[in-house]
């Protein structure tokens, strides 16, 4: 039996589970209340979408206010050049700037936004747009 997934929130965490879970089989719907997916990706490193850093794992984490720690093991599992390889192999050229900074050699967030969108759309993952998610939890 196929897994069925809702992801809700075409930004950059939930256009990177749609594709997750549709390349290991899920059936996914992707719900987003804009009539586009990434707006915030868009104008991100002004609008040229500063990817990721270079740094270690363990330089990386001191830049997160509070305890930034919790997100060792994440960044251990999908790393900083796991993300590279990633756009990489979506056609998004990358280079690196001062301070270890990452981003599109185009320079045009909009390369992201279209490359990921892609991608979920090769994946099979089901886009609704223009979508407002309710949930009501039961009561204890």
């Amino acid at each position: 039996m196929t897994k069925k997934v809702a992801v809700i929130g075409g930004g950059a965490a939930g256009l990177m589970a749609s594709y997750q879970a549709a390349v290991r089989g899920a059936s996914v719907y992707l719900f987003e209340r804009n009539p586009n997916l990434g707006r915030k990706i868009l104008i991100s490193g002004k609008g040229r979408c500063n990817l990721t850093n270079l740094k270690r794992v363990d330089e990386f984490i001191e830049y997160f206010p509070g305890n930034g720690k919790f997100l060792f093991s994440s960044l251990s599992t999908f790393s900083n050049r796991d993300l590279i390889a990633f756009f990489e192999k979506l056609g998004v050229k990358t280079k690196v700037e001062r301070g270890g900074r990452v981003f599109p050699v185009s320079d045009k967030s909009l390369d992201v936004v279209k490359a990921l969108q892609k991608a979920v759309t090769n994946a099979g993952v089901h886009i609704k747009y223009k979508s407002r998610i309710t949930v009501e939890f039961p009561q204890n």
